[in-house]
């Protein structure tokens, strides 16, 4: 099935079931990107919401700052993995404060460690396991990811942990800039979600689901 919506109407977001997989295809530095990722961080009421970030190209401080900039309040929990680059802004973040509430980063020097870092997501989903909180991610991104590891690596990774998200009801995001990989990687890896967000030339969201 195909949808079309303009950006910021929110209506793409309809297409988003709780524990699917979904695989934002558009450029890495663009506001509409940006807006929609937030979107589908916030899918329930953001205060009782579990939020996983893996982040290979932004740190997590300034995920947290737009974070708060958009639901205006902080989620239940927050965990980043921090990958490669990131992990030295990630080393010196303090921790967000207010109602108890704060965030955990944990760091991954190794950004082509695909054991190691499927091992940090399937800890912290044990962990929220023992909690009934609706629990979000976003993958930024599998464009970085690439340049780490072949495709064949990359698509088996995928294969498992977009499995272990929906078994955890996980409703998870995952960005990857279709200018800067061939075609061929881009039908290779939309194969494997649920629903698929493309930005068209006029910033419009066309969204399929299978």
């Amino acid at each position: 099935m195909q949808t079309k919506g303009h950006n910021g109407n929110g209506s793409p977001l309809d297409a988003v079931e709780r524990g699917a997989s979904v695989l934002v295809l558009a450029p890495s530095l663009h506001e509409p990107t940006d807006e929609a990722c937030l979107d589908l961080l916030t899918l329930d009421r953001p205060s009782e919401e579990n939020v996983l970030w893996v982040t290979y190209t932004r740190s997590p401080d300034s995920c947290i700052q737009d974070w708060l900039a958009h639901a205006g309040e902080q989620p239940r929990n927050m965990r980043f993995v921090s990958v490669g680059e990131t992990t030295r802004s990630a080393s010196a973040m303090s921790g967000v404060t207010g109602n108890g509430r704060g965030e955990v980063v944990d760091t991954l020097s190794n950004p082509g460690d695909l054991t190691g870092l499927g091992i940090k997501l399937s800890e912290v989903l044990k962990e929220w396991s023992r909690n009934d909180a609706p629990t979000v991610a976003c993958f930024n991104s599998l464009t970085a990811l690439l340049q780490y590891a072949d495709l064949q690596t990359v698509y088996k990774f995928l294969h498992v942990l977009t499995g272990r998200f929906a078994a955890a009801d996980v409703t998870a995001h995952f960005h990857l800039d279709p200018d800067a990989c061939d075609t061929q990687t881009v039908s290779t890896l939309t194969s494997l979600f649920d629903t698929v967000f493309e930005l068209d030339e006029d910033d419009e969201w066309v969204v399929r689901t299978r």
